[in-house]
Parts: structure tokens; sequence; C-alpha cells
């Protein structure tokens, strides 16, 4: 007698990479390592020591042949993810405590490197941090392949060699691992850790993996073989679905296919409006790798680079060296394009554990941004002059983030010249034009705007921290989330006085926030005068492809009638009206649709 009909559940989680699977579920749950705690006689810690020494050199060795097969496969930069498991090898901070231990407690080598990988992961997944909990698989990949090594196992990866096509389904995908799937029979990936910015997930773009991350399946009912399917665009993950859901995600498969035909023809197109306004489509990046994929999708430029993100996955400070070299390459390998780095932007919900950051009663409105730097002097010089030296190479920009008086650009661009002394000093080349700008994304900087003009020779409009400073709504509170409104009146009036403001003294303005990759919105900035818009990567073609559907005539029409409403509700049932079905008619409704709240 069959038993009963498995239940259907919908879980939520992170869209990590574009595009819908459908398939048998594949439970990957590796082996747990039990390593064991012995300790050695003294006189033989230095053998310990060089057999410690011996693992790291063949995980070095392994590593190196992963990423040579992975340029191979996909590209030589989406191999570059591998230089991070490398360097965490050589690492300082994990390999003298390890030779220490066994040094100083005569611990066995693979208990001591067990031991402090453990340690290292729980102290930066306890952080508030999202970001760094993003990158922490990568660890305990390098973990897990030295105590492999160590204790003489054989690295069994058996569980690859899977015969069909299936939804991959692990609580942490390692990108060695992902790696080493076959990728015909990889239809889709769901991970339980892990978010957007992690290697695993760019991988999988690279890949073109449709995958969902922070997702979890526990407490449902799914067993090895039932169908799932997975819904990358959305974050979506469908156990057990109807045949009614099979033929939807089967028809939005064929139309995403089509898609995505269609819009590899326009990466070569310029983002022209149908009566030729020009509209510089730029992408914001976290990791110095993924501009290969900026490249990929035709961006114009790097609008927005986050520099924190150099400064959030270790215990120490990255040297000027490693600054400079990180700089260095994005910017020659985006030439001429120009490449805009923002200064660390610490603070918030991005913690870096070298400034010892505490907790705050309120983060986001506490110390952070350009308000640390300015505080670590130092620190800051450094970054400085590892931008600057770069700038000789390509065409780099310096932007600096949250700017709330004149006083602090002033400061700032005084601590700059006193890096570009040094540098004339020491004969050091850098390119003494290159454009400074500043974030706007706080009230009293958009009340400022016509006096910080005059300091800079752009302006970037943060939408995401606008939002919440004019709206007294922290965007990270989810009891407060439906007050987070783009369309406020309060919020548009102000992108419209910045623009003005840009137009008097002939500097740019981009628009860097979530309300960039917003189609609806995009139509809205367009018509303000918005010079460039900066989004993810993944939405360049898509919107692209909406620039060249309207006039900035029908935009700056939109955008008048827009200023004249009084609610958000308003706004938002206009740009409804008007452009939703034009949008899905387009093939873009996959973007995310701005809303009023109720």
């Amino acid at each position: 007698m069959a038993g009963p009909k498995p239940k259907r559940a919908v879980l939520t989680g992170v869209p990590a990479s574009p595009g819908y699977a459908i398939g048998p579920a594949y439970l990957l749950h590796p082996e747990e390592r039990v390593v064991k705690k012995r300790v050695i006689p003294p006189e033989k810690a230095e053998q310990e020591v060089a057999r410690l020494k011996r693992a790291l050199e063949k995980a070095h060795k392994e590593i190196l042949g992963v990423k040579t097969r992975i340029s191979g496969d996909v590209g030589e930069y989406e191999a570059r993810i591998f230089d991070t498991h490398m360097m965490m090898l050589q690492d300082s901070e994990i390999v003298d405590v390890v030779i220490k231990d066994i040094r100083d407690h005569h611990y066995n080598a693979e208990y001591a490197y067990s031991d402090r990988i453990n340690a290292l992961a729980e102290k930066f997944e306890s952080l508030s941090g999202g970001f760094l909990k993003d990158h922490m698989s990568d660890l305990r990949d390098v973990g897990t392949r030295v105590i492999d090594i160590l204790m003489l196992s054989e690295n069994n990866l058996s569980y690859l060699d899977v015969p069909e096509p299936v939804i991959v389904m692990s609580r942490n995908l390692t990108p060695s691992v992902l790696s080493q799937f076959n990728r015909k029979n990889t239809l889709g990936l769901t991970t339980e850790v892990g978010g957007k910015t992690s290697h695993v997930s760019i991988l999988a773009r690279s890949l073109e993996i449709p995958a969902v991350s922070g997702v979890s399946w526990q407490g449902v009912d799914l067993e090895p073989g039932q169908t799932v399917i997975v819904d990358g665009t959305m974050g979506l993950v469908i156990i057990n679905p109807t045949l009614r859901d099979i033929k939807e995600y089967e028809v939005k498969k064929a139309a995403f296919f089509a898609n995505q035909s269609e819009l590899s023809t326009l990466r070569d197109l310029e983002p022209v409006t149908t009566d030729g306004k020009y509209i510089e489509l730029s992408a914001n990046i976290e990791l110095p790798i993924e501009v290969e994929t900026v490249l990929q999708y035709g961006a114009d430029s790097v609008g927005l680079y986050r520099s924190e993100f150099l400064f959030l996955t270790r215990e120490d400070m990255p040297s000027e060296e490693e600054q400079y070299q990180a700089y260095k390459y994005m910017g020659e390998r985006m030439s001429p394009r120009a490449v805009t780095i923002r200064t660390m932007d610490a603070g918030g919900d991005k913690l870096v554990p070298a400034l010892k950051m505490a907790g705050e009663l309120n983060p986001y409105m506490g110390w952070r941004s350009i308000r640390v730097c300015l505080d670590n002097r130092e620190i800051f010089k450094i970054q400085l002059r590892a931008v600057l030296r770069a700038s000789a190479f390509s065409n780099i920009r310096l932007m600096f983030p949250m700017i709330s008086n004149l006083w602090e650009i002033r400061e700032t661009k005084k601590i700059l010249d006193e890096v570009r002394k040094e540098l004339d000093g020491a004969g050091t080349a850098y390119n003494p034009r290159m454009e400074i700008g500043c974030m706007i994304e706080v009230p009293s900087a958009v009340v400022m705007a016509d006096e910080i003009a005059r300091e800079v020779d752009f302006f970037s409009i943060g939408t995401n921290d606008l939002i919440q400073f004019t709206l007294a709504v922290d965007r990270a509170n989810e009891r407060i989330a439906e007050l987070f409104e783009p369309n406020s009146p309060a919020v548009w009036r102000q992108i419209k006085r910045v623009i003005e403001v840009s137009r008097v003294h002939g500097i740019q303005v981009c628009v860097c926030g979530e309300m960039a990759g917003d189609p609806l919105a995009a139509i809205v900035l367009i018509g303000m005068g918005i010079d460039e818009l900066s989004m993810g990567p993944g939405m360049l073609l898509e919107m692209k492809k909406l620039i060249r559907s309207v006039s900035f005539e029908e935009a700056r029409a939109l955008s008048e009638s827009v200023l004249r409403l009084i609610t958000a509700n308003e706004i938002t049932e206009l740009l409804r009206s008007r452009y939703v079905a034009k949008l899905a008619a387009l093939g873009i409704s996959k973007f995310p649709v701005t809303r009023a709240p109720g």
C-alpha cells in the first residue's frame, strides 16, 4: 500500500545565482571529521612541525590543481577564488599559532590545526556582520583539506560522481567541492550557509548554475530523489512541487533561456534611450575577481567597489601592498573604463575585526564609514597611498562614504594631500588628476550639496542609507521593514535636488543604491537627469534593454509627475499603472517592484 503523498513546501532564501532548475534532490552530507587530541613526546615536536609543513605544501599543490582546472573550464579570473585559499594556507594568524601549540603544548598537528581553524571560524561567525559569515566556508574548506592530508585520508569525494542530473542540497558547500561536480549533472544548488557574495555563489554564477543560499530544509519532509524546484532568480525552493508548479517553472525556464539569449546580443550595444540620451551603466562589486563578470556583462565601469571587504575577513589589517595589488588588478583589468573605489565603509553590520569594533545601540548612525577613517588616520592613509599608487596605471576614482558635513570632506581632502606629498617625496608615481567624489546618503549632505559640490568631482547617491536616514527607519529592523519606502516623496525630492546641484556645478552624479537596479525607479531617475546607474552585474543587461525601450522625454515627463505627488502610495500606483505591463512584455518583470506600505 502506497504511503501518504509527500507534503509540498516552499522555502525562501537568498537568490545567489539566477535561473530555474527542476530535478531530484541530492542531499550532500560530507562526513564530519573526528580529530582526536594526542600529546606527543616533546622531543618529537619538530617532527610534528615538519609534518604540518609538508601537509601545507601538499594542500597548496592540490588547490593549485583545482585552480588550473577551473581556469580551463570557466575562466582565469573565476579561478582566482582559490587564491584566497592559498593565502589562508600561508596566513601567519593560523600557521604560527598552530606551530606554537605543537611546540608549547605538544599537540598533534591535526588537532592543533583543527583547533585553530575552529576557533577562527567561531569568532567570525559570532560577529553580527553577515559579510564575514559568507566567506567562512573558504576557511572551513582549507582546514578540511589540510586535516585530511594530516590524517592520511584520501579526500574521498566519490559522492561527487553523480550519474544523473540532480539538485544538490547541502548545508555548506565549498568552492573546492563544487568545482569537482559534473557540471552537466548539476542542475541547481541550495545551501543553508552563505550569501550573494560568498565564493561558492560567485562560482555558481560563473558556472551558470541556478542557486539559492541561506535556506534550510530542517523540519521539512525531504528524502533523496524527491522532486525539487530551485528559483535562483527570486530565492525560492519548492519541495515536492505540484504538477501545476512544474508546468509553471518549465515555462519560466524556457522564457529565462530565451531572454538570456536575447540579452547576450545587447552586450556591445550602448545604453541609449530611443531619443539618444546616453545613461552610463556601471556595476557594484565586493571582490576584485568580480571585474571579469562586470566585463562579461558589458558594463561601462565599476561604479562602486566596496573596499571594506578587504578588511572584513581577517583579524589584521591588509598591508598597503596587498591593497595596492587588489586595486591595481581591478584598474588594469577594467582599463580604460573607470573603477570607483569607495574607502573603507566599516561599521553598521560590517565590523572590521582589527578595529575591535564593539556593538552599538544604533550602529547605522554611530561610529562608521568616514568617521572611523578620520579617527584612524594612519590606517586611512595606508589605504589612500595604495589607491593613489594604483591610479598611476589606470582610470581609478576615489570616493568617500557617509559625508555628513563640509568639515568631513575638507578634512578628508587634507589627509589625501598629505599622502600625495609623501608620495612626491618618495618619488612614487600616481595620477595627480585622479577624480575624487563623495557619497550623498545623509540628509544633511543633501542640504549642503551646493557647498560640497565645490569640493569634489562627482556625487554618488547611496539611496539605501538616504532612505533610512530620511525616514528614520532602520533598514535591518524587520519590525518596521514596511516603513522603508523608496517611493517616499521626501526621498524623491532630495534626489532631485542633488541632481540639480550637480548640474549647476558641472559634476557627474550617479545612483549606486538599490533604486538603481529597480526598473520603475530607474525610469524616474533617468527622467530627473541622472548620469549613471550602478548596480549588481547581473542586472546590467536587463537595465540596458529597459533604457533602449524608453525615451528621455517620456522619462522626464514621468519624473515631473512623480514630483507633483505627495504620498508614496500615489507614486507607486502611478509607476505600476504605466510600466508594470511594459516590463513584463520586455521579459524583465523579475526585477523588484518598488512598493508602498499596506
